[in-house]
């Protein structure tokens, strides 16, 4: 309950931070400052977040009875944005099965280290067909395509119940 209670201060303090800047700076200047930032940042971290879970028709979804941490890690995907935004953001979409994996033990700035490390592992074990990369340089094409082609259709061929 209790982080029910400081979502909802945080949710409040951020509403009274916006409207007090948005009333002192005027609604151009607000919009240019403040909305404008906020709505391009907002679509990259949604627009990252969903490439990352969703591998297209090769994804599972797994019920309640077949879903292990293990199976739900080797789900998400490890997005490549090219080399300057792979560096720009530490790593974390070119890293994030490895995050999912070890995000308790493996720092962001070791993710390309442990990526490839996980990787030559995982294929010296027969193991490499696991492991997910997609090239996704030109990522807002690939986000249009995703929610015109896969946005929250199921193929029932894609659940694990077992």
């Amino acid at each position: 309950m209790a982080k029910k209670w400081d979502a909802a201060i945080s949710v409040a303090i951020s509403m009274a931070t916006a409207g007090t800047l948005w009333m002192n700076m005027g609604t151009a200047d607000f919009a240019v400052v403040c909305l404008g930032p906020w709505l391009v940042m907002s679509f990259w971290l949604f627009m990252v977040t969903y490439l990352q879970h969703h591998s297209g028709e090769d994804g599972r979804l797994y019920t309640d009875n077949s879903w292990t941490f293990e199976r739900g890690a080797f789900e998400t995907v490890d997005r490549d944005y090219g080399k300057w935004i792979n560096r720009m953001s530490h790593h974390m979409m070119d890293g994030h099965v490895v995050h999912h994996l070890f995000f308790t033990r493996v720092p962001h700035y070791h993710l390309e280290k442990a990526t490839t490390a996980l990787i030559k592992g995982m294929e010296e074990r027969g193991q490499g067909h696991l492991y997910k990369r997609i090239e996704t340089h030109d990522f807002t094409h690939e986000i249009v395509r995703q929610f015109d082609e896969e946005w929250f259709f199921i193929n029932e061929k894609q659940i694990v119940t077992e």
